[in-house]
């Protein structure tokens, strides 16, 4: 009896464990780095992702993806994908940011745009405190306010085991 259970338990831990996700983001084909801003503009910002002078990457690899959604060939499985972005500046949350659908992605590497991810959109809104407000207003919506910033994007798989390593990138707006 206790073989069967055994068995049982060994082919059940098998099992949750084949159907996994590995894969990772990067940006420029690093997990960390550090960008060198000319502009404190998120326009100019997002202008350099669309003009590829940052690669946003995802790449991601699946087991024994069960019961999961499928072409029409039926080989192929399809992973949903919820995108979350984390702003710090000076160390300190300015937002965090998940997407409400998940995505679909097939097994695969895919080049990703910068609006993927909602940390354009989130360095250009309006702040709160009157201090910063004043700061915008000499130099536009768009304009990134001084500070040392932090951006972590990441994606997590829907209802499967395993993870894709984040991308975090650095820069500072003087």
């Amino acid at each position: 009896m206790k073989r069967i259970l055994f068995a049982i338990v060994f082919l059940l831990a098998l099992n949750l464990q084949a159907q996994s996700v590995e894969g990772r983001l990067s940006l420029n084909g690093k997990s960390k780095t550090t960008l060198e801003l000319k502009n404190a503009s998120a326009v100019h910002l997002l202008s350099e992702f669309k003009e590829g002078k940052y690669r946003l990457n995802f790449e991601f690899e699946a087991d024994n993806l069960v019961g999961f959604y499928q072409d029409e060939s039926g080989k192929r499985k399809v992973v949903f994908y919820e995108f979350k972005t984390v702003v710090k500046r000076n160390g300190r949350l300015v937002k965090n940011v998940i997407r409400k659908n998940p995505i679909p992605y097939f097994p695969g590497e895919y080049s990703l745009s910068a609006e993927a991810f909602d940390f354009v959109g989130t360095l250009a809104e309006n702040p709160m405190e009157e201090e910063e407000m004043q700061m915008l207003k000499k130099g536009g919506i768009s304009r990134i306010i001084p500070g040392t910033y932090s951006i972590e994007l990441s994606v997590r798989p829907i209802g499967a085991k395993g993870g894709i390593k984040p991308v975090v990138f650095n820069f500072t707006v003087k």
